[in-house]
């Protein structure tokens, strides 16, 4: 069984057509890279696929669940549970810590016991910032920034990772171990990533490609 399932998506802005009847899926586990030139719609069926946004018609499945039929409330606790998201800027809110950005998600959920700051610490130990869980955006690298991003998108134990050019914005050394750790992480702990990249290296790499064009899978 598929883990996500998009039927024939459309979205359109206005008079333009972003995308014309998409379809994709994937399996638990898999690595999936969604390439395309910019304006593609590569972004816009990420934003979907995470409820970020609604489609103009087409549906949606997670499991056997029709996600596309939810609510907005229905969708927020499904995306906090079930979801991660990584984008090409972090997105890390700058009055907090390392270790406060990565537990996020799992406050948000009503969880505030001291599992959830053990289990920030050991993702952002095993993604190499053990030593700096109490510094704050500002102290950071652009490479440390994105792991911190990673953590937080992991922290609820999601089955999928959404990341939007996850190595768009870092030099070629950063952006190459931020791709090992990605396929690392999908191998030991069995999530699944559908990664919107321009980054030829990382989606060689992708169990599966997926080409998008003029909002069509080609």
């Amino acid at each position: 069984m598929s883990l996500l399932k998009a039927i024939d998506i459309h979205k359109s802005y206005g008079q333009l057509a972003v995308l014309k009847g998409v379809s994709v899926q994937l399996q638990e586990g898999e690595v999936v890279a969604l390439v395309g030139a910019s304006g593609a719609g590569k972004s816009t069926l990420l934003q979907i696929m995470g409820t970020l946004d609604e489609a103009d018609g087409g549906s949606i499945y997670f499991g056997t669940k029709n996600i596309t039929m939810m609510n907005e409330r229905q969708r927020a606790q499904f995306r906090n549970e079930s979801l991660g998201f990584v984008f090409q800027f972090h997105h890390l809110l700058p009055e907090f810590t390392a270790l406060e950005n990565a537990c996020m998600p799992a406050w948000i959920a009503g969880r505030t016991g001291p599992e959830v700051t053990d289990r920030a610490t050991e993702l952002l130990t095993r993604l190499g910032l053990a030593e700096r869980t109490h510094h704050k955006p500002n102290e950071l690298s652009g490479g440390e920034k994105q792991r911190v991003a990673i953590a937080r998108a992991l922290i609820n134990s999601p089955k999928l990772i959404l990341a939007d050019e996850p190595t768009g914005n870092l030099d070629t050394r950063n952006s190459d171990e931020l791709i090992q750790l990605i396929f690392d992480l999908a191998r030991s702990l069995g999530v699944s990533f559908l990664i919107a990249t321009h980054n030829l290296g990382l989606a060689e790499q992708a169990d599966r490609i997926c080409h998008i064009k003029d909002g069509v899978m080609g």
